[in-house]
């Protein structure tokens, strides 16, 4: 299992150095990222998933050619980064994708990228201050964001309607949804975090679980195998996929979505066509079966999330998670707020224990007292004539 990653620390002081990671698409990156590289993006407003799965890696450093945090709508992704304490160069420029990959470079706290001694690259390194005061000027641009993300939700429907409103094309995964309480897990920001905060609530009710393409994975390590997993399998371990009941394949841009890896398991699944995405399909899949609650996790469910997600993700955007949302608006919870309702809950062996503490520590108080004492050897000796042992 991976650490937990580091948040709220005060920015690396000094210089920083690793060999550089170089890839145009985020995920590849993170596929080939490795403890003490030097990752270099080549993206424009980072979201706050990719983030954190950067943090995870624990690179020594993060080179974007772009602007992290552009301006158009705030992006989390740069105070992610900046929080967990790493060193972000800003607007490094086109020509340090053209550096040889696996470079040994330094990374100053002025900005500037060389290797061995020779500058190759400048940028801005971002700081907490910075960062809060790009991300206040972003917010008098989410207007334009949500526009664009309103437009997008009737493009959805008129493309979707007879998925988001009759369950047409959704899988028959073999799973009783009827009646059951069920959790949605997605690899969306913190997921991670929020699935272990999740445990009292998971333990107590033991809901059927539907995890969405590498959640799979972190649902399978907290010791609660998904039943079903619906998306893009070609990441998930052999072990989540072996451990699931049904699964359901899908690619919003109808690629592979990993069936030549289940294949060669021996792994029977089923396979959804659609332009939605896996999460909002997840919640249509519980909706569609009947279930009595359905708590999602990782899945935007604020605006500002929704508009983040829509802007980061071209493909699926999240009009179609607000849509599947407001299908199932009866029977959605989000997983944070079900956290703050489970968090002062005890199991009942604890409150048993706290009151027999509590009775015994009024009756050592009363044995204290003048009459206490004679009060219980008269109490002994009436009870030991009952059970025949005075």
């Amino acid at each position: 299992m991976k650490p937990t990653p580091r948040r709220d620390t005060a920015p690396t002081e000094g210089e920083v150095s690793g060999p550089l990671r170089l890839e145009t698409n985020a995920r590849a990156l993170l596929r080939r990222l490795r403890a003490g590289d030097v990752a270099v993006l080549d993206l424009m407003d980072l979201d706050s998933r990719t983030a954190e799965e950067l943090i995870e890696a624990r690179p020594a450093a993060v080179i974007n050619t772009q602007r992290t945090l552009s301006g158009r709508y705030p992006a989390g992704g740069a105070a992610v980064l900046v929080g967990a304490g790493l060193r972000v160069v800003d607007e490094a420029g086109s020509a340090v994708m053209a550096l040889a990959d696996g470079t040994h470079v330094t990374v100053g706290a002025d900005g500037v990228v060389s290797a061995d001694g020779d500058e190759l690259a400048r940028g801005t390194v971002l700081s907490p201050e910075s960062v809060g005061e790009e991300m206040l000027a972003a917010e008098e641009g989410l207007h334009v964001q949500l526009a664009a993300f309103a437009a997008d939700a009737v493009d959805r429907v008129e493309a979707e309607a007879p998925l988001l409103l009759d369950a047409e094309g959704l899988p028959e995964t073999g799973v009783d949804l009827s009646g059951k309480q069920v959790v949605v897990v997605a690899p969306g920001y913190r997921h991670k975090e929020r699935l272990a905060a999740l445990r009292p609530y998971l333990r107590e009710h033991r809901p059927v679980i539907i995890a969405v393409s590498e959640a799979a994975d972190s649902v399978v390590e907290s010791a609660y195998p998904a039943a079903i997993v619906l998306g893009d399998v070609e990441t998930v371990s052999e072990r989540a996929l072996k451990r699931a009941s049904h699964i359901s394949l899908h690619d919003p841009s109808g690629g592979d979505a990993g069936a030549s890896r289940l294949d060669p398991l021996g792994l029977a699944h089923s396979r959804v066509v659609s332009t939605l995405g896996s999460a909002d399909l997840a919640i249509l899949l519980a909706h569609a079966g009947g279930a009595a609650s359905i708590v999602t996790l990782g899945v935007p469910a604020r605006l500002t999330e929704l508009l983040e997600t829509a802007a980061h993700d071209q493909t699926t955007g999240a009009a179609g998670t607000f849509l599947a949302r407001l299908q199932a608006s009866d029977r959605i919870i989000d997983a944070e707020a079900l956290a703050v309702l489970y968090r002062h809950r005890y199991p009942w062996w604890v409150v048993a224990a706290l009151l027999a503490s509590a009775v015994l520590a009024l009756g050592v108080a009363f044995w204290a007292t003048p009459g206490g004492r004679p009060w219980f050897e008269d109490l002994w000796q009436t009870v030991g004539g009952w059970i025949g042992v005075a």
